[in-house]
């Protein structure tokens, strides 16, 4: 099958030219605006090479490669321009990351030779990505084989750990899911070297004697020790590290220093040991709030909405009044010291609302905070 390739000209008659010389070598897709072209490798991302001339109205070739890139950055860039001054070239080079620069009039021999040199490049760059990947996903898999086969209540805890991090992360819409994912499976692969006598009196919450806690809380450096072996990982072996770490020891840039996983995972970590030493989710998160500097207040307000089957589009959070924000929704109901309900839950904050709970507050019918249902992309 042909390798796809764009060509983008203002001028329809070189595009055509273009269609004639080159369908028999490659799948080409053709277009005279920028813009449309832009939306056409959005749809196709397999577009290997992209060809654009220089000199176009609204838009010259510079700023559409580099917008090009940016939309679809696999792909080759190649410029094609009657105007080679020397500063355009340098301008194509460093914004629009050009695989090569031609002048115009281009011999079809040298254009067809140009584009097969990047068809090559893009193949190889690929072909690289794939082993890469291959190799990432087999060594994971051997990883994660290993532990269920050794330590198989390690394995089981890294599964439930993965299954909730995975939930937390896409209840905050975070865009790195592939790290979290691996951080969690990849977070008990130092429990192959402890007892599995001390990791079910861990999980079940029975007391450890000195020297077994000892041995239990230096699994995360022999877990970072191991993944460190693998290419491109480095982060995830940070977050294995630190995933017992509190969020606010020093109350001193620690959201900084503390990887996203790692966070993650302490909120992960520390519900599934309330659950599984025998409390109920209610009084896990009761626990959890009370020690609540240890976490990072938007991961456990998502495990909140989380355990309360909120719709992802929001997140539960105590706030007080000067914290509500109109759009918001009342996460519970306004009750106030008699039982009456003066709001319901699920009603959206307007102005009015807004200002009805700071009468209500000012006559100590209701007291702050109040449990709202805060948009996600609302949070910073």
């Amino acid at each position: 099958m042909n390798k796809k390739i764009m060509m983008v000209d203002d001028e329809e008659n070189i595009l055509a030219g273009y269609q004639r010389n080159l369908r028999t070598n490659f799948d080409v897709l053709v277009n005279s605006k920028p813009g449309d072209a832009l939306n056409v490798l959005g749809q196709n991302p397999d577009i290997a090479v992209i060809v654009s001339d220089y000199k176009m109205p609204v838009m010259n070739g510079i700023q559409f490669l580099s917008a090009a890139r940016e939309v679809n950055p696999g792909s080759l860039r190649i410029m094609l321009t009657g105007y080679a001054d020397m500063q355009a070239t340098i301008d194509a080079v460093n914004e629009g990351n050009i695989f090569r620069f031609l002048t115009k009039p281009c011999p079809n021999e040298k254009l067809l030779k140009a584009i097969n040199d990047a068809v090559k490049q893009y193949d190889l760059v690929n072909a690289e990505k794939e082993l890469l990947n291959k190799t990432l996903k087999g060594s994971i898999k051997v990883l994660v084989d290993i532990l269920s086969a050794v330590n198989p209540v390690a394995f089981s805890r890294a599964m439930i750990l993965c299954e909730l991090s995975m939930k937390l992360g896409k209840r905050l819409k975070i865009e790195s899911m592939w790290e979290i994912e691996i951080a969690a499976l990849l977070s008990q692969t130092g429990c192959v070297t402890i007892p599995s006598e001390i990791l079910e009196k861990k999980y079940h919450d029975k007391p450890l004697t000195v020297k077994e806690n000892e041995i239990f809380y230096k699994h995360p450096f022999y877990g970072m020790t191991l993944i460190n072996n693998i290419p491109r990982l480095n982060n995830v072996a940070q977050a294995i590290a630190q995933q017992f770490e509190c969020y606010d020891l020093n109350r001193d840039g620690r959201k900084k220093t503390l990887q996203l996983s790692a966070r993650i995972l302490k909120v992960a970590n520390d519900y599934e040991t309330y659950i599984e030493s025998g409390k109920t989710s209610q009084q896990a998160l009761f626990q959890m709030h009370k020690d609540n500097e240890w976490y990072d207040p938007e991961i456990l307000a998502a495990l909140d909405a989380e355990l309360a089957g909120i719709e992802r589009n929001y997140i539960l959070r105590l706030l007080s009044i000067k914290e509500v924000n109109e759009g918001m929704l009342l996460g519970e109901d306004i009750v106030d010291k008699n039982g009456m309900i003066l709001l319901t839950k699920g009603s959206k904050v307007s102005g009015v609302i807004k200002i009805k709970l700071m009468n209500l507050i000012e006559l100590k019918r209701v007291y702050e905070p109040f449990k709202m249902l805060v948009p996600v992309d609302n949070i910073v």
